[in-house]
C-alpha cells in the first residue's frame, strides 16, 4: 500500500502524458523511466536551473 505521508497524486491531460512518455525515452534511452520519475527528474532539473529562487517548505 502507498505511504500517504510521502506521496501525492496528480492528474494530467492525455497530451501531457504523451509528452512525458517521449521525454522519459530521451532522459533514459536504454531503460524504462516511469511517468512519476520523469516528473521528478524534470522538476528537480528546473529547480536547479532556477538557482535557489524556489523556496520549498519541508515538513
Amino acid at each position: 500500500m502507498t505511504d500517504m505521508t510521502k506521496y501525492k497524486n496528480v492528474s494530467l491531460s492525455k497530451e501531457t502524458y504523451k509528452v512525458l512518455e517521449a521525454l522519459s525515452k530521451v532522459i533514459l534511452p536504454d531503460g524504462r523511466l516511469s511517468i512519476s520519475k520523469t516528473i521528478e527528474v524534470l522538476t528537480n532539473e528546473k529547480a536547479r536551473k532556477l538557482n535557489g529562487k524556489v523556496k520549498v517548505k519541508r515538513s
